[in-house]
């Protein structure tokens, strides 16, 4: 219950102070662009969809 509490307090000044949710915003960001980059190529989503529909291919083709 106190973990719960907790997180709702702040959650609550996150949401509440622009600075704080600036932060946030930011690194969120920041770890979309990580996980996504503008770049030619395959991003980190793509390399993942293909080892999992290649393992599911070779369990169909048991």
């Amino acid at each position: 219950m106190l973990k719960i509490l907790l997180g709702v307090a702040l959650g609550f000044v996150l949401f509440t102070n622009e600075g704080a949710r600036q932060i946030t915003a930011d690194a969120l960001r920041a770890a979309a662009d990580a996980l996504a980059p503008e770049k030619e190529g395959k991003n980190f989503q793509d390399k993942v969809r293909d080892v999992v529909e290649e393992k599911v291919k070779k369990r169909s083709t048991w």
